[in-house]
């Protein structure tokens, strides 16, 4: 929601394996978790004068600005604040930063449980992390626990979670018949509650996504658009979006926006952009898409790239180099990278309102060390480098 090259860190198999998508992998009974804490502290600042060594840092200003936050998985990002993981001796440590580059709150969790998801609710930005606490004949349970994503508040939790957290929304699996093949029935929470909305059960609809404020169920091979109260937005044949209901239960779903959401896997260039409200396809065999708030523009990218409005009309296109892919999208520009994006000669920035060219954004000091961001929050913060261990370029004053 939805990256670049900053030190490696090595996480158990099973933490790199699972990625943010699980629950707890394991169980530890010798580490402890803390509710989010305050920080308001500055994230460190790369040091221009080791240029070959992204991972050396320090306090204080530097050429260009970007900052280490420490993380070592991909962060997501809500309204401007971004959350990931730091390894903090034998823990994990949460790290909220805003897009100033400030530290606003930290949690420490076992390193079994590097579970979390960010998520957009009616009470605003929420951060769902993992936890495991004592269950029933001294076992331990896995939990999820919801927090305001801004200033660590809890909100609700710990709720038990049946199994991993797929990464659809705060949709989880519990264990498969057998412990073996596809996951078990699924479970999707409320983020801004925790309260279950959906649970399958033998004769239920079935759990494919929730993004956002809508969930997707699938009757048969009918799929089903709900809002988070049950009221019922569409229904349409799974075929009408060139897949069948069990091949979209299992096929990755990316929010884009509030209001759309990408359908299949990345890389196999066969992607299909939803309305959410509607459950029509607005582009179909795509590669990738992007939303533009300030501007309210959609855009996708196969062979060119395409502006959209939200309900679906073309605004414009505009040429794509063969070897470019869509890099990033946000606070108005559309960011292209050619070959590994590595460098600023490989890439380009298109205003997202109409397409045409930003002249002069490459000379940006961020990008000509770094290559494209891959991720632009609206603030205007950007994520440069490794997605998996991910330095942040504050917004500008």
């Amino acid at each position: 929601m939805t990256r670049p090259a900053a030190r490696a860190m090595i996480l158990p198999a099973c933490l790199l394996t699972l990625a943010s998508l699980t629950a707890c992998t394991g169980l530890d009974e010798n580490s402890a978790s803390t509710d989010p804490r305050p920080v308001h502290s500055p994230a460190e600042t790369l040091d221009p004068a080791e240029p070959d060594d992204p991972g050396t840092a320090r306090a204080g200003d530097s050429e260009t600005g970007v900052v280490d936050p420490g993380w070592v998985m991909a962060a997501q990002e809500a309204d401007g604040v971004f959350l990931s993981l730091h390894e903090k001796d034998s823990d994990l440590e949460f790290r909220a930063v805003d897009s100033a580059g400030t530290i606003l709150w930290t949690a420490l969790r076992p390193r079994v449980c590097s579970g979390f998801f960010v998520s957009e609710s009616e009470a605003g930005p929420v951060a769902v992390l993992m936890d495991q606490q004592s269950g029933s004949n001294s076992s331990l349970a896995t939990t999820a626990s919801g927090f305001d994503l801004h200033t660590g508040r809890k909100l609700w939790g710990p709720v038990e979670a049946p199994g991993p957290l797929l990464g659809s929304g705060l949709v989880f699996a519990g264990a498969p018949q057998d412990f073996i093949g596809k996951g078990g029935p699924r479970v999707a929470l409320d983020p801004a509650t925790g309260k279950r909305l959906a649970a399958e059960a033998e004769d239920s609809p079935r759990v494919i996504t929730l993004l956002g404020s809508h969930l997707i169920l699938a009757d048969g091979e009918m799929l089903i658009g709900q809002d988070l109260g049950g009221h019922r937005l569409w229904i349409r044949d799974a075929a009408d979006l060139g897949v069948s209901a069990g091949e979209a239960r299992e096929t990755p779903w990316e929010a884009i926006g509030g209001s759309h959401a990408l359908l299949g896997s990345a890389g196999d260039r066969q992607r299909t952009l939803i309305d959410l409200r509607s459950g029509a396809a607005v582009a179909s065999n795509i590669d990738s898409a992007g939303y533009d708030a300030g501007s309210h523009t959609l855009i996708t990218a196969d062979a060119q790239l395409h502006g959209f409005d939200l309900d679906g009309t073309k605004r414009w296109d505009a040429p794509l180099a063969d070897d470019a892919e869509l890099s990033a999208v946000g606070d108005g520009r559309i960011v292209t990278a050619a070959g590994a994006g590595n460098g600023p000669n490989g890439t380009e920035t298109r205003s997202a309102s109409d397409g045409q060219t930003i002249d002069g954004a490459e000379d940006d000091p961020a990008t000509r060390r770094f290559g494209a961001a891959h991720h632009i929050a609206e603030t205007g913060a950007r994520l440069f480098g490794d997605p998996d261990s991910p330095l942040l370029s504050p917004k500008k004053q």
